[in-house]
Formats: structure tokens, sequence, C-alpha cells
């Protein structure tokens, strides 16, 4: 059997909460199950932080890599952004593959340039 995750996305309403109630009954924002194969997971990285430390140094922030695999727990949900709509959506993998790969999205494109996070990924060594 190949590895798939499941996806559960479901939309986002617009903001009146008059409106949100009825939305919500509509089957465009209801969760539904979705499930794929892959060959790599993406993993995101906590924003970098913007402030220096008491001695005027920038800080590394360091994070356990079982914090960004979080992710494909079922159970957190993030929102995802396009030019037409909002949707929520949790991970979950049901099988894994023999070799997992991790792509960890450590480049974010702003207006004017590429901006590459410093975080570290701290990886269990046992």
């Amino acid at each position: 059997p190949r590895p798939c995750p499941r996806a559960r996305p479901r939309g986002v309403p617009p903001q009146p909460a008059e409106e949100k109630a009825q939305l919500l009954q509509n089957s465009e924002y209801q969760e539904r199950m979705v499930e794929s194969t892959f060959l790599y997971l993406t993993l995101d990285l906590p924003t970098a932080p913007l402030y220096k430390d008491e001695k005027e140094q920038l800080i590394i922030p360091q994070v356990p890599l079982f914090s960004i695999l979080a992710k494909f727990n079922g159970s957190t949900e993030k929102e995802y952004k396009t030019y037409k709509e909002n949707f929520l959506k949790r991970f979950q993998l049901t099988r894994l593959p023999p070799y997992l790969i991790f792509c960890i999205k450590r480049f974010t494109k702003n207006n004017f340039f590429v901006e590459k996070n410093p975080t570290i990924v701290n990886f269990p060594i046992t």
C-alpha cells in the first residue's frame, strides 16, 4: 500500500456573524475528506522573531522536529488563502513510506525580496 495523508479542507465563511450560521450549513463550508499519495512532506517553520535580544544580537530560534510535524496530527487546523477564497485544512498521516523526505519551507517571498528564515530545526538522535 502507498502512503497517503488525509486532508480535511473546509471553507471559511465571511465575517458577519448573522450570516455565518447559515453559511456553515452550506456544503461549501462543510468539512470533507481527501486522500492523496505523497513523496515528501512540506513542513512550515514558525516566523522568525523581529526583535533583537538584550545584547543587541539577533535571536536564532530553535524548534524541535516534532513541533513542526504537529501539522499532520489530524487535529491542528491551518488557514490557507487563495486569491478568491479562504479555507482551513487538517492533515492526518494514515500510512508512512519506507523513507520519509521532509521539505522544510525556509524561504518566503514578500513584495520586494526573498527572505530566509534562520530557525534551527532540532532532529532527535536516538
